[in-house]
């Protein structure tokens, strides 16, 4: 697995709209631009359909009429998003990304329709993959009764998927993403879902095994940044416990090295915080502290005015573009994809070298960053994000690091 991924994408949920109508508009208005201005016949897309937008295709049947428009616009849809279930872009979501939740049953049709439209529009021979909802949001922390219904009903899911390829060839994972403060916050709490209740004696031996095939991992490169973690340790964890990774999200978070600041420097780092302190998105933050505690909350609003916090470092859960690594004051957590690539080129993640991985940039927050970071238009930007990640990917050596968003020409 020293290659690069056969495709690199991005996640259409940057683009609002709950529709089919919005949906197909946004295709042909953004992901065809973006293929333009990158020269590319095809471009993969990662698809995001809400609840209504899945309930329309099925309902209308325009399912075939989707995937002839969508190969016409040279767009390959080998992955989606179902993680949002409800409206992604309304004025505030804040906890309501995470309902309805895994043991609710809403949650499993949802997933059940995009499985439906899936299969449907992937080419031929292609293999599919879903992330989703990392069970729900952990406070409060959900019972033992609730995580074994979750568990139950991702296992109902997985069999589907297994009579899906036994009766068709088509393989189709669902992919769990770790989040900072859900349920399963980090890689050692999904591990420890997967093994207490997708494990025997759980669950039969054959279960287990069913639910390896069909029930993978969602890395955000965004998320295990904010939680600190090493890459390198949690693939060969993952891979020590039979869990594999079905799909991978390049993404960065903000950094904030306050320990480095001057009081002048400090001042300015938190104006800058200010205008990403915004209503719509959860944003956790990382509060590492210089004795070696680290603590997470909830939301960098909660915290932006306490200058008792502003010590050590911060990592925000803010998707910021790849293609930066410093503005101002504030550094994105760059290096972690580069992390990524270079653990991809030199040991395959530890995984099976016939796993197929997928691969999609997932900025979704263009619409909310500040100003000055979305001067140029999303098309552009998408694009300049597929354009950094395919040349780091395709150098023998890391490109060198764009040092401020100001010096861009």
């Amino acid at each position: 697995m020293t290659s690069p991924p056969s495709l690199l994408g991005y996640c259409t949920n940057v683009h609002a709209g709950t529709s089919l109508v919005s949906v197909l508009d946004n295709l042909r208005t953004h992901a065809m631009g973006v293929r333009e201005r990158l020269q590319a016949e095809q471009l993969g897309i990662g698809l995001w359909f809400s609840e209504s937008a899945a309930t329309e295709i099925l309902a209308t049947g325009q399912d075939d009429r989707i995937r002839r428009e969508i190969e016409s616009m040279g767009l390959v849809p080998y992955t989606f998003n179902g993680f949002p279930q409800g409206d992604f872009h309304t004025s505030v979501v804040k906890h309501r990304v995470y309902q309805p939740t895994w043991w609710e049953p809403s949650r499993a049709q949802y997933t059940r329709q995009l499985i439906q439209i899936m299969d449907r529009l992937l080419p031929a021979g292609m293999r599919g993959s879903i992330s989703t909802l990392p069970i729900a949001w952990g406070s409060p922390l959900p019972s033992n009764e609730q995580f074994t219904q979750a568990a139950s009903q991702l296992l109902e899911i997985a069999s589907e998927l297994q009579q899906l390829e036994d009766r068709t060839g088509r393989r189709i994972v669902i992919a769990i993403e770790p989040e900072p403060g859900c349920s399963c916050t980090d890689s050692v709490s999904l591990r420890h879902f997967f093994e207490r209740y997708l494990s025997p004696p759980a669950i039969p031996s054959d279960a287990a095994e069913m639910a390896r095939r069909y029930l993978t991992v969602c890395h955000d490169v965004c998320h295990a940044a904010v939680m600190g973690e090493e890459q390198s340790h949690e693939f060969r964890e993952y891979h020590r416990h039979g869990i594999r990774i079905g799909k991978i999200q390049v993404s960065s978070a903000i950094a904030v090295p306050w320990h480095r600041f001057s009081a002048s420097e400090r001042v300015e780092a938190r104006q800058q915080l200010e205008q990403f302190a915004e209503d719509r998105y959860l944003h956790q933050t990382m509060v590492c502290f210089p004795d070696g505690r680290q603590q997470l909350f909830e939301d960098l609003p909660l915290i932006l005015s306490d200058p008792r916090l502003q010590v050590g470092n911060w990592r925000i859960h803010f998707h910021v573009p790849i293609f930066i690594e410093a503005w101002g004051q504030l550094h994105s957590t760059q290096d972690e994809i580069l992390k990524l690539i270079a653990l991809w080129k030199s040991e395959g993640l530890g995984l099976d070298p016939a796993t197929e991985i997928h691969v999609e940039v997932e900025t979704y927050a263009w619409g909310v960053l500040p100003p000055a970071l979305r001067a140029m238009s999303l098309q552009e930007g998408i694009a300049k994000e597929l354009q950094w990640l395919r040349l780091q990917w395709e150098s023998t050596e890391p490109l060198s690091h764009q040092k401020s968003y100001q010096q861009e020409g």
